[in-house]
C-alpha cells in the first residue's frame, strides 16, 4: 500500500515522540487532569505548519481543537472532568495518552455525568492501526445518553466490534468518542462531563447496551442517503439555538462546520425537497420514500411508502431481491404533484442491486386519499421528471401531470406523456411521444428546472443537445430548442433552435429551464457549467417561434432553474464559483422590466474547489414562499490531505468506505501549498437544510417547523 506509508510513519512517529513526552502514568490524561490531553480535532499540526492551513484563515487551530474543557464542575475523581458539549460542532474527541496494551484487560469504563437524557448514540472508538491497511482501523462499541446525572459507562473489550483491520487490544493508539460516525446527527444539547477512564482488569458487565434498532423489511433496501431517524421527529428542543443568527448568507466554517454545527440546527423534521398542494399544504419527501406534513396542531405527521408500496410491488411484480430507491433528487423527481381533484403523484426510480442495469425502472405512484395509500404504474423509462409549478402554469391542474422520460443518460432519446384519468379514477399510461432522439434527459440534478409548462391545451417544453452544429464550433456551446405539444392531437411543433449554452456543445450540464410569466411570455435561462447562463424571452405571448438576443449573466453558474412570481419576478439559484473557485449557493432575480440583479450570496464555503449540494428551489403556490432544500455535507468532494484527515476524524467509518475502492489514492498536502493535491471522493450526502423566503428573496432563514404550518388557499 504504497500511497498510506507517509501517513503510517507519521502516525507512529508521532506516537512515539507523545510516549516520550508523556508521562509513564497514563492516568492524569484519562482522568482528564491534563490540558491538552483531549481534543476536538485531527491531529493536524504532525504534519503541517499551522500557517499552511487553509482553515486558519477562519478559525485558530486552537478553537477547532478545544472542544473539550477542564471543568471543576461535576468531578467524579482528581480535580476536574473533562465537559464536551456542542456535539455538532465538536463531533469527535479523542486522546493519544493511552496505555499501548490493553489485552491484559477485560474492558475500559469511565464516568459520564449528562446534563439531559437526550438519547444520543455515542460511539467509543479504540484506535488499533494496522499499518497494511491503507486506512485507519478500531475496535467500536456504543452506549447512548438515555440518563441525567452520574453514569458509570462499563464496556467489555468483548462487545467491541471492528471497523477495517484492527490489530487487536495489545496494540492501541488512542481513544475516541465519535458522535457523526454511520450517518447520525448529534443533539446539540447533549452535554456530558466524563471523568476517570480507566481499564478493568477483572470480568465485566455492559452496563449500558446500546443495541442498533432493527429495520426489518421484506427484502433488502438500499440507498445512497443516510436511513431515516424517526427519533428525531416532534423532538422537545428548540431547531435552532439563536433563530436570528441563522439567516444568509451562511458562511461556513472549517472543518465541515455547516448548518447545525453553526447555528445547532436541530429540525423536528427531516429535511428534503418542499413541494406544496395548490391548498396550501406543504409536504416535504426525504431520501426518496419519506413524506412529511405538519397537522393542524403543529406537529409533524409522516409516513414512509417503502414497506406498504415499493418494497412489495418491486418484490411481487418486478421480481426484485433487493431494492434501491434513488434517493438524492438526481435521476430520480423528488417533487410531488397534485391535480384538480386533490390526487396526488410521485415519480420512483428504483433498481435491483443484485442485477444489471436492465433493472432499473422508473415508477409512478398515484394517491387518491391526500398522499395515504398508493397506486403504481411501470413507466417505460426510468429517468423521469414531471412538469414543476413554474409561476404561471396553473393549467397542469386540469388532468394528471406532464411526465418527462429519458431512454438513458445523454445523449437519449426524450418523451413525453400525459396519463388520462379513467372513470373509475384510476390512470392509463399512453404511449410516450418520442422528442428528439438525440437529446439530454430532461433531469437535472440539481436547481430542480422545469422543462414544461402547461397553457390550456399546449405543453411548452424546452430541451438541449449535445451536438456541434453546422456552422458552429464547440466553444459556442451546446444548443438549446423550443418545441411545442398539442394535448389533444398528440402531435409535436418543430424545434426551434433558441440559443446555446456554456462553452461546451458536448457538456451535459448545459440544460436550459423554463418559466412563463403573468402575460404568457416565455423565459428561458441555458446553463453554462462554470460560465454565465443566458437569458433569453420569447418575442411574442406563447410563441415560440422568435426569441430575443441571449444575455449572459453572473460568471461561474451551474444548475440554473426558473420559477415566476405573481409580479412576473424571476428568481433562480445556481452553484456559483465567481469569482474564485468557490462553490457557493446564489439566488439571481429579476423583476419585470429590470436586468438581473447581481448574485445574492445564500451558502458560502470556506475553502475553495469543489462540492456538488443538489439544490432544489421551489415555491408555495399560495404565498410565494420560496424554499431552497440541498445537502450540507456534499455527495461528491474534493480533499486535500488535511481536509481528508478532519474528514476521517469526523467520519471513520467513510474513510475505510473511501479507501477501499481499488486504485484508492490519498491527497497531498493543504489547499495551496506547494505539492498539494486533492482527491475526489463520493460519500452519502448528509446534513440536509432547507432555507426560506418570505419576502422575495430579500431575506433567507433556515427553515423551522413554524415555516410549514398549513396556509389556506385564497378564495
Amino acid at each position: 500500500m504504497r500511497f498510506r506509508l507517509p501517513l503510517t510513519i507519521a502516525w507512529v512517529f508521532v506516537t512515539a515522540i507523545a510516549a516520550l513526552a508523556q508521562p509513564a502514568d497514563w492516568s492524569a490524561a484519562l482522568d482528564f487532569e491534563v490540558t491538552g490531553a483531549w481534543v476536538s480535532e485531527a491531529d493536524l499540526l504532525d504534519e503541517f505548519r499551522e500557517e499552511d492551513l487553509w482553515s486558519t484563515r477562519h478559525l485558530p487551530f486552537a478553537e477547532l481543537a478545544g472542544g473539550v474543557t477542564l471543568s471543576p464542575e461535576h468531578v467524579k475523581s482528581g480535580q476536574s472532568s473533562g465537559r464536551w458539549a456542542d456535539h455538532p460542532r465538536f463531533p469527535t474527541i479523542h486522546c493519544r495518552t493511552v496505555p499501548p496494551d490493553w489485552s491484559a484487560s477485560n474492558g475500559v469504563a469511565f464516568q459520564a455525568f449528562s446534563e439531559e437524557a437526550t438519547g444520543e448514540r455515542i460511539t467509543l472508538g479504540v484506535a488499533s492501526d494496522d499499518e497494511a491497511t491503507p486506512y485507519h482501523d478500531w475496535l467500536l462499541a456504543d452506549f447512548i445518553v438515555d440518563w441525567t446525572g452520574w453514569r458509570e459507562i462499563i464496556l467489555p473489550l468483548s462487545a467491541f466490534r471492528t471497523l477495517g483491520s484492527p490489530i487487536g487490544w495489545d496494540t492501541v493508539q488512542g481513544v475516541y468518542f465519535f458522535t457523526k460516525s454511520f450517518d447520525r446527527q448529534p443533539n446539540p444539547y447533549t452535554v456530558l462531563h466524563l471523568d476517570a477512564m480507566r481499564l478493568l482488569d477483572s470480568p465485566v458487565t455492559q452496563s449500558s447496551a446500546a443495541p442498533e434498532v432493527a429495520v426489518e423489511s421484506a427484502i433488502p433496501i438500499a440507498s445512497r442517503t443516510p436511513d431515516f431517524d424517526p427519533s428525531i421527529m416532534n423532538h422537545r428542543w428548540p431547531e435552532l439555538r439563536d433563530p436570528e443568527a441563522a439567516v444568509a448568507p451562511i458562511q461556513y466554517m472549517p472543518y465541515f462546520s455547516r448548518e447545525r454545527a453553526l447555528f445547532g440546527y436541530y429540525p423536528r423534521f427531516q429535511p428534503g425537497c418542499v413541494s406544496v398542494s395548490p391548498e396550501g399544504r406543504a409536504w416535504v419527501r426525504h431520501g426518496g420514500h419519506l413524506l412529511q406534513t405538519m397537522g393542524d396542531d403543529g406537529k409533524w405527521i409522516w409516513r414512509s411508502i417503502l414497506d406498504d408500496v415499493l418494497v412489495p410491488y418491486t418484490r411481487d411484480v418486478l421480481g426484485f431481491t433487493e431494492l434501491e430507491v434513488s434517493s438524492m433528487g438526481s435521476s430520480d423527481d423528488a417533487s410531488i404533484r397534485w391535480d384538480a381533484d386533490g390526487d396526488a403523484y410521485m415519480l420512483c426510480f428504483v433498481s435491483d442491486p443484485t442485477g444489471d442495469w436492465k433493472t432499473r425502472t422508473g415508477l409512478l405512484l398515484h394517491s387518491r386519499d391526500d398522499l395515504q395509500s398508493w397506486d403504481v404504474y411501470r413507466l417505460p423509462w426510468y429517468m423521469c421528471r414531471f412538469e414543476k409549478f413554474l409561476g404561471h402554469n396553473a393549467d397542469r391542474l386540469t388532468r394528471p401531470p406532464v411526465i418527462l422520460m429519458a431512454r438513458y443518460f445523454a445523449p437519449t432519446e426524450i418523451y413525453i406523456t400525459i396519463p388520462r384519468k379513467l372513470d373509475d379514477g384510476t390512470l392509463d399510461i399512453f404511449e410516450p411521444t418520442l422528442i428528439c432522439p438525440d437529446a439530454m434527459p430532461m433531469s437535472a440534478h440539481s436547481g430542480e428546472a422545469g422543462m414544461a409548462a402547461t397553457v390550456g391545451d399546449t405543453v411548452f417544453m424546452v430541451y438541449g443537445r449535445m451536438e456541434i452544429l453546422d456552422d458552429h464550433t464547440k466553444e459556442d456551446g451546446a444548443p438549446a430548442y423550443a418545441i411545442t405539444y398539442d394535448i389533444n392531437t398528440g402531435e409535436l411543433s418543430e424545434p426551434v433552435l433558441i440559443g446555446f449554452g456554456g462553452i461546451n456543445a458536448e457538456d451535459n450540464h448545459n440544460w436550459p429551464a423554463l418559466a412563463i410569466d403573468s402575460q404568457g411570455y416565455l423565459h428561458v435561462v441555458i446553463n453554462g457549467h462554470h460560465n454565465p447562463f443566458r437569458y433569453l424571452r420569447s418575442v411574442r405571448p406563447l410563441d415560440i417561434t422568435q426569441w430575443t438576443e441571449p444575455v449572459e449573466v453572473a460568471a461561474g453558474t451551474s444548475y440554473a432553474g426558473l420559477i415566476c412570481d405573481s409580479e412576473d419576478t424571476l428568481y433562480t439559484v445556481t452553484r456559483h464559483s465567481d469569482p474564485g473557485y468557490y462553490f457557493r449557493l446564489s439566488m439571481h432575480r429579476k423583476r419585470a422590466g429590470q436586468p438581473w440583479e447581481e448574485p445574492k450570496n445564500l451558502v458560502v464555503p470556506h475553502n475553495p474547489y469543489y462540492e456538488v449540494y443538489y439544490h432544489k428551489l421551489t415555491m408555495d403556490p399560495v404565498t410565494e414562499r420560496l424554499f431552497l432544500a440541498y445537502w450540507s455535507q456534499s455527495a461528491s468532494i474534493c480533499l486535500f490531505r488535511d481536509e481528508f484527515r478532519a474528514y476521517a476524524h469526523i467520519w471513520p467509518d467513510r474513510e475505510v468506505d473511501f479507501l477501499s475502492v481499488e486504485n484508492a489514492v490519498l491527497p497531498l498536502g493543504a489547499c495551496n501549498t506547494e505539492g498539494g493535491k486533492y482527491q475526489f471522493y463520493g460519500p452519502k450526502p448528509s446534513e440536509p437544510t432547507i432555507l426560506t423566503s418570505d419576502d422575495r428573496g430579500d431575506t433567507w432563514h433556515v427553515a423551522t417547523s413554524e415555516d410549514f404550518a398549513p396556509t389556506v388557499a385564497a378564495e
